[in-house]
């Protein structure tokens, strides 16, 4: 039971995590937001994002675009990821030694 709860949490988080990474790298670039799919990877990251975007500012650098709200948000699942996987340890196996009886050595 508990393999399956970290099969699925590791799942979750991970998904989470690239989602959020393509969209900081999307955003860093300044890619054109009307394409289909930036246009939908945007769309599914917003709610994730949303917590956390009026606690910091955007960053511009030259043309380049640091979305700090995506990065703490990155953070912030991936702390809580580690955290849920606490909660489910894996299923620990009980090592069972048999004792057996030596044979007095013979002179």
């Amino acid at each position: 039971m508990f393999r399956f709860l970290r099969l699925l949490i590791n799942i979750v988080v991970g998904v989470i995590e690239l989602l959020l990474t393509f969209r900081l790298i999307f955003e860093f670039l300044v890619v054109n937001s009307s394409t289909p799919f930036v246009a939908w990877l945007y769309g599914v990251t917003a709610p994730l994002v949303a917590p956390f975007s009026k606690i910091l500012p955007d960053w511009k650098v030259s043309g380049f675009v640091v979305d700090f709200s995506t990065l703490a948000a990155l953070i912030v699942y991936a702390l809580a990821g580690s955290l849920l996987l606490m909660l489910f340890p894996y299923p620990r196996k009980e090592i069972v030694i048999e004792e057996t009886e030596v044979p007095p050595a013979s002179n």
